[in-house]
């Protein structure tokens, strides 16, 4: 699937950090030098210090952006991409996935949830929610070491204490 073009001395350091494994055949051309592109391949030339970057687009490549979840409302049965989800929220013991202005009904447990979407922008704010870090409009300052998200649908959704760290860990806030 892929193919690593760079400096010999550097080859190793570079697959080691962005986890490769290449391929006799191959799509991809990886390189940090313009010149050692093909023509009759997808070529991903990179700086190397955006290494971090590069390993993310390689697991997208990899792993695929689609990641599907089955919810249910009053209208029936309904099949969305995860990346159209706002939040995930428990409510009487069952977890529903808010969409713009939709409420799914799905049928896993939020820790499923979570671990389904771990590597992507989903991240827990309580023990009862999981957010789309794309779908936050607005951080707002609470008291007691809290925050209120401001999502894009217009609800809130609040960072409780034990989870604050993780969160301004997450966003580099």
């Amino acid at each position: 699937m892929f193919r690593l073009k760079v400096k010999e001395e550097e080859h190793k350091r570079i697959k080691d950090r962005l986890n490769l494994i290449e391929t006799p055949k191959y799509e991809y051309v990886l390189t940090d030098d313009k010149d050692l592109s093909e023509n009759d391949k997808i070529n991903i030339v990179f700086n190397q210090t955006d290494i971090s970057k590069i390993s993310k687009l390689l697991d997208i490549i990899v792993r695929g952006e689609d990641t599907y979840l089955i919810g249910n409302n009053e209208f029936g049965q309904k099949r969305v991409e995860c990346r159209n989800f706002h939040y995930f929220i428990v409510e009487d013991e069952d977890v529903y996935g808010v969409l713009n202005n939709t409420k799914l009904l799905i049928r896993l447990k939020l820790y499923e949830v979570d671990e389904l979407l771990k590597s992507k922008d989903f991240i827990r704010v309580s023990k009862y929610c999981l957010v789309n870090i794309g779908k936050i409009a607005y951080i707002k300052p609470e008291l007691n070491s809290k925050l209120n998200l401001l999502m894009k649908n217009e609800n809130h959704v609040e960072v409780n204490r034990g989870y604050y760290k993780e969160f301004k860990k997450t966003l580099k806030i």
